[in-house]
């Protein structure tokens, strides 16, 4: 996993922050949540925020 660091999000329900990584190469995005989390795919650094906001909306 060469993934890197791209910034942080916070929960909607617990408004903890958790951090996100991105994998340029295999398109692959993870949150630190419970370990690393996989949480899709995404084709830029800004969806995969979106995606990593949208996976821990309700968490």
């Amino acid at each position: 996993m060469s993934s890197e660091k791209i910034g942080s999000v916070k929960s909607g329900k617990t408004n903890k922050s958790f951090d996100v990584k991105w994998d340029q190469s295999s398109k692959d995005v993870y949150v630190s949540w419970a370990g690393w989390t996989n949480v899709g795919k995404a084709s830029s650094a800004r969806e995969a925020m979106n995606k990593a906001e949208a996976y821990l909306y309700n968490k």
